[in-house]
């Protein structure tokens, strides 16, 4: 049984936008969707799409003094952070999924979820902001 917890706008940045490309709406349907669904059916617990977090246009990084190549612009198979009241719990059903990188932020309080890579890995960030690799998962 598929349980659908979770709308678009949630995914975005900017919970007002009205122009996301059709892409970026496939990619969060088939790639962040059902696994957070199962992830939060699982736990029973309510989760959260980081405010700061999911699809972010190129144009909103680069006006954020970013990059503009974060996974969060979705040019690969995109980025969500997700946070929840449990968050070891939840830290334990995302080392689980089938994303390929997370990486924790204790202090922020919510943990980075993408697809990038070939293998399944795990960060942590330190108190500098850097990804500190933490191992392989799975």
């Amino acid at each position: 049984m598929y349980y659908d917890y979770f709308s678009i706008k949630e995914f975005l940045v900017d919970r007002v936008m009205v122009d996301v490309p059709i892409h970026v709406v496939d990619k969060i349907e088939r790639h962040h969707k059902p696994i957070i669904n199962a992830v939060r059916h699982k736990i029973g617990q309510p989760i959260q799409v980081s405010q700061n977090s999911g699809y972010r246009s190129k144009d909103w990084e680069l006006s954020h003094g970013r990059s503009g190549t974060s996974e969060h612009t979705f040019t690969g198979l995109g980025a969500v952070d997700y946070t929840c009241a449990n968050m070891e719990l939840l830290l334990e059903e995302l080392r689980a999924s089938d994303y390929k990188r997370i990486c924790y932020y204790p202090d922020q309080k919510f943990i980075h979820c993408d697809h990038k890579g070939d293998r399944y890995h795990e960060f942590e960030v330190d108190e500098d902001g850097k990804w500190q690799y933490k191992g392989e998962r799975k």
